[in-house]
């Protein structure tokens, strides 16, 4: 099964396990970039009242063709309870049609319930079939013990 795996990282989390899956299913990595980065001091604040109220954010064009790949990893960091704005961008601007997506998110906290009702809300309205998810809390954790996290959860994505 071709694999795409699509994400947005700030801190470097989201990308660690993003580059995990990838490796271990043989998949394609895409990262999403915002065109103008909010400065750093601003960027919880300002960036988590957009995921909040579910806006997206101006995004650099996404170039894939989605009809080779019918497994989508799309990857978050988790900011007011939701998926950050810059992959609410590329899903509202992404017909999901026919594709399996397992959204996956990196925390601070330890409940990614509202996340995961939230993106799988938008996912359906873009035509993808919500298939499986995870969450790996990441705030302080070693990159060695994320990657241990990453490789844990996506085993059963590996047949």
């Amino acid at each position: 099964m071709k694999s795409l795996v699509v994400y947005y990282s700030l801190t470097g989390k989201t990308r660690l396990v993003s580059q995990v899956i990838a490796e271990a299913l043989n998949a394609t990595l895409l990262e999403i970039e915002e065109r103008r980065p909010i400065p750093m001091p601003f960027v919880y604040l300002s960036g988590s009242f957009a995921a909040f109220m579910n806006r997206g954010s101006k995004i650099n064009p996404v170039d894939v063709d989605l009809k080779q790949y019918e497994r989508i990893f799309i990857g978050s960091p988790i900011w007011a309870s939701r998926p950050a704005p810059a992959i609410n961008s590329f899903i509202y601007k992404t017909n999901f049609e026919g594709r399996s997506i397992i959204p996956f998110f990196t925390m601070g906290g330890n409940n990614a319930e509202k996340a995961l009702e939230n993106i799988t809300a938008k996912i359906e309205k873009s035509q993808g079939k919500v298939v499986g998810s995870f969450a790996i809390t990441s705030y302080r954790v070693p990159d060695e013990e994320i990657i241990a996290r990453a490789k844990e959860a996506i085993k059963e994505y590996s047949s």
